[in-house]
């Protein structure tokens, strides 16, 4: 709850001969395209379908960074209202919200950083239904209104609230499509496995918002002709081992599978555990292969074995593209007429097998109703 008149929202009148939108780019809070004008009725009906937890406009659903900005209920449907949202999509919207700042996903890293990181956005259970959000043919693609206006809400709000800027806060160095929005919704009906937000502790009937920090993507493995899953895991493998650096590893990163594909694991018997097994497997090298050296950069510091003393036998240990099984996260989308998987990398790291592997649980929330 909120008192302070920096926080509430004021109304800006405009003469009639001002084009509106013309005018919205003028004051800096477009993602570089149209958005719908917050008019008082617009706001006033995104607010009408907020949970009852957050019945009044003026309570605080989080800080922002990196201006560190409270940003109220009422601030949230303003943005939703621009972003394109329908009212009904807006306890989804606060659900992202609440998973961005809950404190697990690294959302001032993330905005103050050279990387280009941006939130991927999964949405589970019922709610995918509710709001009409795309789990098939070109899920993670243009078309859908919810898909595409969930993830342009949550990035709205971290820019006009939050204050990430491109130019000023946010310095990515080239960005990418992802950074405007990268939302989608679970094929559960399809995939051969529980569900994402099951699988982290989730109950069916929840509806849950979960996020990854992601460098971009997809890395597109087509693999149309292996039948059995160890093939195309071999496959999905070889097209992992080259995101970012080539011979460094990686942070949580997401990879969804396409129905055709997960019916090739599904006929083999495969758990998600076995995959994860088995890229772990298939990307590993020996340490000495991950060092950068002159002639090929993009791995880890070349400098690090005589900073440790390692030896021939350490420079022997195998190291895979990623620390630990759980940062290996799987879903289901796409039309049932294809055999791909997309891979959705997240930032580098420089392979410190110095310390323990952390093991990853996505930042997420249910969707209050």
């Amino acid at each position: 709850m909120s008192d302070d008149p920096a926080t509430q929202a004021r109304i800006i009148a405009i003469a009639e001969h001002v084009d509106v939108y013309e005018f919205m780019f003028d004051q800096g809070i477009t993602d570089g395209l149209p958005v719908v004008p917050p008019t008082r009725e617009r706001v006033d009906r995104m607010l009408a379908c907020a949970p009852a937890d957050w019945s009044d406009p003026q309570a605080i659903v989080a800080t922002l960074p990196p201006n560190m900005a409270p940003l109220t209920v009422e601030k949230a449907a303003i943005n939703a209202v621009m972003a394109g949202c329908k009212p009904e999509y807006f306890p989804t919207v606060l659900a992202s919200v609440e998973a961005a700042a809950g404190g697990r996903f690294p959302l001032h890293g993330s905005i103050a950083t050279t990387a280009g990181l941006a939130p991927m956005m999964l949405v589970n259970g019922p709610v995918r239904k509710e709001i009409g959000m795309n789990w098939g043919l070109n899920a993670l693609g243009q078309g859908n209104r919810a898909n595409s206006t969930l993830g342009r809400a949550l990035r709205l709000m971290l820019r006009n609230v939050g204050g990430a800027v491109p130019g000023e806060i946010e310095q990515a160095i080239q960005g990418g499509g992802h950074k405007w929005t990268l939302s989608y919704a679970e094929d559960e009906d399809t995939s051969p496995w529980e569900p994402y937000h099951v699988e982290h502790g989730y109950e069916p009937d929840d509806s849950v918002v979960s996020l990854l920090p992601t460098t971009g993507g997809p890395r597109v493995c087509i693999d149309q002709t292996s039948r059995d899953a160890r093939a195309l895991t071999g496959s999905i493998s070889m097209a992992f081992q080259q995101v970012v650096k080539p011979r460094g590893q990686v942070s949580p990163t997401m990879f969804v599978v396409s129905p055709e594909h997960a019916d090739v694991y599904r006929a083999s018997g495969w758990s998600k555990d076995n995959i994860r097994e088995a890229i772990m497997e298939f990307t590993a090298l020996p340490l000495r292969d991950r060092l950068a050296t002159p002639t090929m950069g993009g791995g880890i510091g070349e400098f690090l074995p005589e900073k440790y003393g390692w030896t021939e036998q350490d420079l022997d240990t195998p190291m895979s593209k990623v620390p630990d099984p759980s940062f290996i996260n799987i879903t289901v989308a796409g039309s049932h007429a294809g055999k791909w998987t997309s891979i959705y990398q997240g930032i580098f790291g420089d392979g410190d097998v110095t310390q323990p592997a952390p093991v990853f649980s996505p930042p997420s929330a249910k969707v209050r109703t």
